[in-house]
């Protein structure tokens, strides 16, 4: 390894005194490694040009090689002073969930805790933790072998662009049943559910759009497109900038089916996960009104 230290040296930097330098050893000392790694494979590597050395064919060829795994190596070893005393947490949750209420609480965490690296995945659809330290799970947090902890309330609420309400038309159940109803492709039993809360026949509500996540659902509805059931923590900014209005005000609360914050019970990363749990929980407070 010595001697393969001192050849890569010496082959990028074209001198024994810069390899010498850079090694912090004796010019004679890379000079003997290099006499070592030739003898060992039986060819030159390098001949004299001028006051410095060039790469035979042989040398360069090997060089070629050999730099690739040298640059590995350093980028590695960046990596990881770049992140000495830091602990990772790997955190996966829902895509809608982690835009609209999730990643500015981590980036708060983050200034809070610099020591802790979240790095954060998304996914449409829950899948088991696997390499994941914590996760965001919808549920009703019945899951014995996860430490499951509420984080938000869930609560269904109708919402629409302001523009599809006028004042010659105002919004009750009638309107409603005249507007394109935005149902969710995973959470299809939503609106049945909300209407009924409402005591409204489903069945009035006959103008059905599929679509495939919350996301698409609230665009739509900002766009004038539909009127959407939203989970009211996930649309608080929207509401309160009037892109969006709650035409009917009948809520529906979900009750235990929310959205927890999971992560095994026995994960050696117990005390990163209790410092993001308590910051989740401690941040979780709406200050929008409907």
């Amino acid at each position: 390894m010595n001697a393969l230290l001192a050849f890569e040296s010496v082959a990028r930097t074209g001198s024994v005194k810069a390899a010498s330098a850079e090694m912090l050893v004796t010019a004679g000392a890379v000079s003997h490694q290099l006499r070592q790694l030739e003898e060992h494979f039986g060819v030159p590597l390098f001949i004299r040009q001028g006051r410095g050395l060039a790469l035979t064919t042989s040398g360069a060829a090997f060089f070629e090689r050999v730099a690739t795994h040298f640059d590995g190596l350093r980028q590695a070893s960046a990596h990881l002073l770049g992140n000495a005393g830091r602990s990772v947490l790997r955190l996966r949750s829902y895509t809608t969930f982690a835009t609209r209420w999730l990643i500015p609480r981590i980036s708060k965490f983050q200034l809070a805790h610099p020591e802790i690296d979240v790095r954060l995945t998304t996914a449409s659809e829950w899948s088991e933790l696997g390499d994941f330290d914590v996760g965001i799970r919808l549920g009703k947090g019945d899951w014995p072998q996860y430490d499951c902890t509420r984080l938000v309330s869930n609560i269904l609420v109708p919402v629409s662009s302001p523009a599809l309400i006028r004042p010659s038309r105002p919004a009750d159940v009638d309107w409603l049943a005249e507007q394109t109803i935005l149902v969710l492709r995973a959470r299809p039993d939503d609106w049945s559910l909300w209407c009924g809360a409402a005591g409204i026949d489903y069945a009035r509500l006959s103008r059905r759009r599929e679509l495939e996540s919350s996301v698409l659902a609230y665009q739509a509805a900002i766009e004038g497109q539909g009127v959407a059931l939203a989970q009211k923590v996930l649309v608080e900014s929207e509401v309160e900038r009037q892109s969006l209005v709650v035409p009917l005000p009948i809520e529906v609360d979900q009750g235990d089916y929310t959205y927890y914050l999971v992560s095994d019970r026995e994960s050696r990363k117990e005390r990163l996960i209790s410092l993001l749990r308590c910051f989740l929980l401690g941040g979780a407070t709406s200050s929008v009104g409907f």
